[in-house]
């Protein structure tokens, strides 16, 4: 991840106070003691149902004090290319409790602390994004998920941001969509406070360490995770670029409207009723 010479101006918006420090260490202990239950579990996502990983996922940000709401309204059909702003490395977390979905990353994560190895467990493509071959055989792999019909999220922004801004989306992975017939899914993240206000302490930008950015959502009493599914942008007449113009500009409603509702924020819907998660 590349940080931008805004991201180094703005400051982080964290919470007035912060969670002290015995229940912190309650938190990491919890999600160590946690972390080694994922690697007995099911890979195969299971797209009919919330699979027992996204279950997991669901326990371990509520672990963290992270509280996932959505809205919209999720499609029948299951095989979508799901897009995605991206903010932290809690975002395929919460995509992955939400979605039974794999996911396209860079390579760089495999090799972070803490959430490479999560990554991995949960079906995560890599891609090396210096090499074509890479680039092919990604693709490769992500037609065969929907085939069986099981969706595919990515990030196409390529990057991360503190959630201020939504970058251009790269168009090479919504190949996947024109070729296979498969819509994309645009969904909107916003970090909040219980109260609504946007979060960005959150984020992970730049060449920070991870366990500084782990640190300070630690540090939160509490963090709000809202997610606006919008409708699927289907592929019928159009041609890469349309597709990732249409998604960006999908997604940047869905923010807006996230932003617009901060002050009456939606109920919270249970995620078992949701019908039934990476960065180019």
């Amino acid at each position: 991840m590349t940080a931008t010479s805004r991201d180094k101006a703005l400051s982080l918006t964290t919470s007035p106070e912060a969670t002290p420090a015995f229940i912190r260490l309650a938190r990491i202990l919890r999600s160590l003691w946690h972390i080694r239950k994922i690697f007995a579990l099911p890979k195969t996502p299971d797209p009919s149902t919330r699979d027992p990983l996204s279950r997991w996922f669901e326990s371990f940000l509520a672990i963290l004090g992270i509280e996932v709401r959505t809205s919209g309204e999720r499609p029948v059909a299951t095989a979508f290319l799901i897009v995605a702003n991206h903010t932290s490395w809690l975002d395929i977390m919460v995509l992955r409790s939400i979605f039974s979905t794999c996911f396209i990353a860079k390579e760089e994560i495999a090799k972070w602390p803490v959430v490479g190895p999560m990554a991995r467990e949960a079906g995560t493509i890599f891609i090396g994004r210096t090499r074509l071959s890479s680039f092919r055989e990604t693709l490769a792999a992500s037609r065969k998920s929907l085939g069986k019909k099981i969706p595919i999220t990515v990030f196409p922004e390529g990057t991360t941001t503190l959630g201020d801004r939504l970058l251009p989306f790269k168009t090479g992975v919504f190949d996947l969509c024109t070729e296979t017939g498969s819509p994309a899914l645009p969904v909107s993240i916003r970090y909040e406070t219980p109260d609504g206000l946007q979060l960005t302490s959150v984020s992970y930008t730049g060449d920070e360490p991870f366990f500084r950015s782990f640190g300070r959502t630690l540090r939160e009493p509490r963090v709000v995770v809202r997610l606006h599914i919008s409708p699927p942008v289907f592929p019928e007449g159009k041609d890469r670029k349309a597709m990732a113009l249409a998604s960006q500009e999908a997604v940047a409603n869905g923010l807006a409207l996230l932003a617009s509702s901060r002050s009456s924020p939606p109920a919270r819907q249970d995620s078992r009723s949701v019908n039934s998660p990476l960065q180019m």
